[in-house]
């Protein structure tokens, strides 16, 4: 009886046959230098998931605190960790059950949630514990795609990297079931959004825009990070655009309105949904009024300034000074603050001419010349009206 009972104890220590592929369900234990120790069996043995795969796991937010409790799979049994444990692995089982999971949103056309981990120049890479996917350029949202003018390499990578670790919804358009791989789209995951939006766009009608995109000819907008127009740069403002990069960056919200739908090109203006200055412009200022303003950008023949909301004045090099004047940079300095005698308003061809001559002091002893008589109408007309402009001169 007591051989009998002997033997059943010593059975229920029995290390159970240890298979390459077995499952086995294990609760962690603790971290050590080079992996992290798994209590396999209700304590059959001690397994270890190496630091390696430790860490893609971590770096995934998969759960590795101590007393979690997960399935495992023995990994070659006749090669041992250093110091005895059986290695066991999280990461094949995931894959499995990432795959099926992966086929069953494709057939059933469903979306899901990945995190890029790395970019190329080519797109997106994606690992979803093990299988690869890829986000490639052209099938990313308006709002995520890297516009970037002259296509600098360098600038696109750029703006690749700052996507990586952001969560993107995508759907899969593509599976390689001999390598594992996906192909993945944003745009694709958005299809809905973005037909619900374009049945909503019309003429004439007001929305709210984020701003996608910045180039030297205007700003791209979208709605939700689904439908992209251009506000180009005529349409942002009705003065003179010396740096667009002022009047919005990525991110910003603005609203605008629908002035152009045509082979799949949305137009924006949001100067249109502001009075127009030009017509306000009169009802202010006077030819011989003094305004103060900022020199905002120079030209050849002289420096433009700032007189009312986005709309600036030329100042001629020949109105800089009563001195000549061959560079501006002599007299005033961009962003300057000055004061100027409006000489010009024209808003049917939107110029406005001002003088910062007119506003200096006579040098000492300078006088005006005197009035000259009007000479007495002899010999031809000719003659008169030319001796009339010497005079003048």
């Amino acid at each position: 009886m007591a051989k009998k009972a002997a033997a059943v104890k010593a059975s229920q220590y029995t290390v159970p046959t240890i298979k390459e592929g077995q499952k086995v369900k294990g609760t962690i234990l603790k971290e050590i230098e080079n992996g992290v120790l798994v209590n396999c069996e209700n304590g059959a043995f001690t397994g270890v998931i190496l630091s390696k795969e430790a860490k893609e796991l971590k770096r995934s937010q998969f759960n590795l605190d101590p007393s979690t409790e997960l399935e495992l799979e023995i990994i070659n049994p006749s090669v041992r960790h250093e110091d005895g444990y059986y290695i066991v692995s999280v990461t094949r089982l995931l894959q499995y059950d990432v795959w099926k999971s992966v086929i069953a949103k494709f057939e059933n056309d469903e979306i899901i949630t990945v995190v890029p981990t790395e970019a190329n120049l080519g797109g997106l890479l994606i690992d979803m514990h093990g299988i690869k996917g890829f986000i490639p350029l052209s099938q990313l949202a308006p709002i995520h795609y890297p516009r970037v003018e002259d296509g600098d390499q360098d600038a696109i990578f750029d703006k690749l990297l700052g996507l990586i670790g952001q969560e993107i919804k995508v759907r899969v358009i593509n599976i390689d079931e001999e390598d594992r791989r996906i192909i993945l789209s944003e745009r694709e995951a958005l299809k809905e959004e973005r037909e619900k939006v374009l049945n909503e766009l019309e003429v004439g009608k007001v929305f709210d825009w984020v701003v996608s995109g910045v180039s030297s000819y205007g700003l791209f907008v979208t709605i939700g990070g689904t439908v992209e127009g251009l506000v180009h740069i005529s349409e942002i403002t009705y003065g003179h655009v010396n740096d667009i990069d002022k009047l919005g960056k990525i991110g910003d919200k603005m609203k605008v309105k629908v002035i152009g739908l045509e082979n799949g090109k949305i137009s924006l203006s949001s100067k249109q949904l502001k009075g127009d200055p030009w017509e306000e412009l009169p009802k202010r200022y006077q030819v011989g009024d003094i305004i103060e303003g900022e020199i905002v950008r120079f030209v050849p023949y002289g420096v433009f300034v700032r007189v009312y909301e986005d709309i600036n004045g030329l100042v001629h090099l020949s109105e800089l000074s009563q001195k000549s004047v061959n560079n501006p940079n002599e007299i005033v300095k961009l962003w300057q603050i000055v004061k100027a005698k409006l000489i010009l308003i024209d808003p049917k061809n939107r110029k406005i001419g001002l003088s910062m001559k007119d506003l200096e002091p006579k040098a000492e002893g300078e006088e005006k010349p005197a009035k000259k008589s009007t000479p007495k109408a002899k010999g031809s007309l000719e003659e008169v009206v030319k001796k009339i402009e010497e005079d003048k001169e």
